[in-house]
């Protein structure tokens, strides 16, 4: 059976499958399905919305390579704790709840849900710190 850990890790794989589905489905929406289904060697148009999109997977995978490799050493080293899935936990609802507000466009809440994720990821960091060394 998978840890807690893991189970944040797996579903912020799924949160990124679905950004990108997005992003590649607002890129055709604004440059055409002929845009979409060529060699894409001119760069396509980015209304506001596709922008957005693109934005959204860049920093998804930017937090996501900090916190998989976090979860990846927790486990491999054997770290698990009540801490550790707390800040899984924090990782996983706040990018949960941050692409949607980033592709709506909510400035402040857009920041204070991201601060929440970074949150999650600085308590991997700390218990890989205090306990892995």
């Amino acid at each position: 059976m998978m840890s807690q850990e893991m189970l944040y890790l797996f579903g912020s794989v799924v949160i990124l499958l679905v950004l990108i589905a997005v992003q590649a489905s607002s890129a055709i929406l604004a440059n055409g399905l002929s845009w979409g289904l060529g060699p894409r060697d001119e760069p396509g148009r980015e209304d506001v919305f596709a922008g957005r999109a693109k934005r959204t997977v860049q920093n998804h995978i930017e937090g996501l390579l900090l916190f998989g490799f976090a979860i990846l050493l927790i486990e491999t080293a054997g770290l698990n704790s009540g801490l550790t899935a707390i800040g899984g936990a924090l990782y996983f609802w706040a990018r949960l709840a941050y692409a949607p507000v980033y592709l709506i466009g909510i400035p402040v809440l857009r920041t204070l849900v991201w601060a929440v994720s970074l949150v999650g990821i600085l308590i991997e960091l700390y218990v890989i710190a205090a306990t892995g060394f």
